[in-house]
Formats: C-alpha cells, structure tokens, sequence
C-alpha cells in the first residue's frame, strides 16, 4: 500500500543537498590531498561554488520549513530513544517490528530527530563558519584575522568525517524498511510503500491527532472537551466512533476520503479527498445519490450486506475495494464503515476510504485467487 508521504519541495531540497555535500566531500578530499580527480585549483573552484550553492539551499529550505510548519518535524523528543537504539542495534536482525510509526507529520523517529537536529544546528554552522574562514583569511584584504589556520582546517576536516559518517549509516539505514529500497523510492516518488498493518496504525495515529487539534479549538467548552476526550479514547480502538462528533474533520487532516449515508443508502456528506477518488467533478454532483452509483454490480451486493451490517452496530472494515469512478474508471481502496448515531439512534453510516496502489491491488487479488484454489 503507497501512501503520499514526501512533498515535491522536500523532494527536490533533499536531493539537491545530497549532490552538494557529495560534491563538497569529493572536491574537499581532494583539495587534502587525498587524491588527484579535478586538479587543486579546479577543486577548489568546484568546492567554493557547491558550498554557494548549498547556503543558499538551507536559506530556502528554512523559509520552506516555517512558513509550513514543517520543522516541528525536528523537535527532539527522548521517549522510544532506547527503544529506537535497540531496534537498530539487535530488533532489527530478529525480525522485530519497528518501535515507531512513520507518519505525514511524524516522519522522523525520535534518534534521527535528535541526529538531524545536531546537524542542522550544530555541524552544518561549524561547517559553514569554518568555510568562511578559509575562504576569506587573509584575502583579499585581510578581511578574517586569525593566528593562523591549523584549528581553522582540523574543525573543517573533523566536521567533513561527521557527514560522511553521517552519508553512510543514513545510505544504510534507508534499506531497512518495508522492502530494501523503499525509502529511496519514497524520496523520489514521493509514495511510502508500507503494508497494511503500518498504513492501518498511520491512520489511527492521524485520526487521534486530528481529534487532538479539534479539542485544542473547543478547550473554552468543557462539554465539549470531555466528549472529545471520550471520543479520542474510542478511536485508539477502532477506526471509528460512535457519537455524531467531529469524526469527518479527523479524516480532513489525514487526507483520507470521508462520506456519511443516511439510512436509506444517500450520500448526506462526502469531503474533497473522497471526491477525488471517485473522479466526481464537485463535491455536491455526489450528495443525494446512491450509494450503488459507486459500484459495479458484484460489489454493490457486497457493499449493501456491509451497510445492513453497519446499520445494526457493526464497524466493519474492509481490505480491499473496487470502485466505479465517474469517468467510468476503476480504483482500489480499503474502506472502514461505522455507525452514524444522533441522540443515540443509528441514522447511518459513515467512514473512510484509503487508496490503494492499482499494482499491489492486483497482487491482492491474485493472492486471493491462489487461497481459493
């Protein structure tokens, strides 16, 4: 199952930032006397130019980060640190599962949330301050006085050992998830690969966040804040709860498609994402139809024994779905249905649905077929 983890810009910065501090590695290396690639005074060029280029980098990539929010991202946090460090030290040779989740705004366990925090504030500063140093000691005009640049080159040289370090145990531990090179195909595509236990426990988490940001909206509310409390408790069991509540803005934050059904099987609310899936034009094209307008013939039966079923209490909760989209598409989802209640009468259904990746749907179907036989 692939789910949109990694955004275009965060895509491109990372990348970009892995080629300059390969270059930066190489060319500085070189100018060492490591070995002999470019030539000395070319390396230098080359050196001098990716370390520009990457300052202006980290310029737009923190612009990019606080006008999204995404640097709470870095926050450092100790809880699961030894449970992190264990899992890579021995878990991870036994098979066990992995301590932590990843998720849309959780990407980052809580060890590398502390490595990269060390690096963003603490190597890559010494890294860039040093540089300048050399570049600009006692040229053109004296403009950097130092004693000299013995200290100036063993911080440089130590902090360049840091990030190649850093380059191989992160190279390494990018091939210890779902599949060896899922983690570099993620980075490139944007999609994470994870199977449906880790796609199932990243909605969980993203639901009980959802409810999370609507209770600090209505702390001004007791009434409403302990329903909530109830309502996030319920939700850690199930996908779902049982009291009409803010459920649908839950799904909102977690991008997942959300619809709600009368009893008498009408779409009353379905959000954006939903009507993504199903390729409707807008959202209201859906409300007051059927919900058979969604479903092949063979599904619909399926589909109307789930609503019956969710109609009498159930939650019911399904792997995989084939959709009839409007432009006479098919899709593939998993669906999650529970009951509507108002004042404690079942008036419906609602739920959510999660895409699902056409290439690993035909691989379920295919296993199911085998099983049967």
């Amino acid at each position: 199952m692939k789910v949109y983890i990694y955004k275009i810009f965060e895509r491109f910065w990372h990348w970009t930032q892995a080629s300059l501090i390969l270059l930066l590695v190489i060319t500085g290396f070189e100018i060492h006397s490591f070995y002999t690639l470019f030539g000395y005074r070319q390396a230098v060029i080359y050196h001098d130019r990716a370390a520009y280029g990457l300052m202006i980098l980290i310029v737009f990539a923190i612009f990019w980060h606080f006008t999204t929010g995404e640097w709470r991202q870095y926050i450092p946090t100790l809880k699961f640190v030894r449970e992190q460090i264990d899992y890579y030290i021995l878990g991870i040779f036994k098979g066990s599962e992995h301590p932590t989740n990843k998720l849309v705004y959780n990407k980052f366990n809580p060890l590398q949330r502390l490595i990269y925090l060390g690096l963003k504030i603490m190597v890559i500063p010494i890294m860039v301050m040093s540089g300048f140093a050399y570049m600009f000691f006692n040229y053109p005009n004296q403009t950097i006085e130092l004693s000299g640049l013995g200290p100036v080159a063993a911080v440089h040289t130590m902090g360049a050992f840091f990030l190649v370090v850093f380059v191989i145990a992160h190279i390494y531990l990018t091939t210890t998830g779902h599949k060896p090179l899922t983690s570099i195909k993620a980075m490139i595509t944007g999609w994470e690969d994870m199977d449906e236990k880790e796609a199932r426990a990243m909605v969980i988490s993203e639901m009980k966040h959802g409810l999370q940001k609507t209770k600090a909206y209505l702390l001004t509310d007791k009434d409403q804040s302990k329903f909530l409390d109830e309502a996030l408790a319920e939700t850690e069991e199930i996908l779902g709860v049982k009291k009409e509540n803010k459920f649908h803005d839950v799904i909102a934050n977690s991008g997942a498609g959300y619809f709600k059904i009368d009893v008498h099987g009408n779409y009353v609310e379905v959000n954006k994402a939903w009507s993504n899936l199903y390729k409707f034009k807008q959202i209201e094209d859906a409300i007051g139809k059927h919900y058979s307008l969604t479903r092949s013939k063979e599904a619909f039966i399926e589909l109307e024994r789930t609503f019956n079923a969710v109609l009498k209490g159930e939650t019911i909760e399904h792997g995989l779905v084939m959709r009839k989209c409007q432009d006479g598409s098919v899709g593939y989802h998993t669906i999650t249905m529970t009951p509507w209640f108002m004042e404690d009468q079942i008036v419906g259904v609602e739920g959510f649905i999660l895409d699902i990746d056409p290439e690993f749907a035909a691989k379920m179907e295919w296993n199911a077929k085998d099983q049967k036989k």
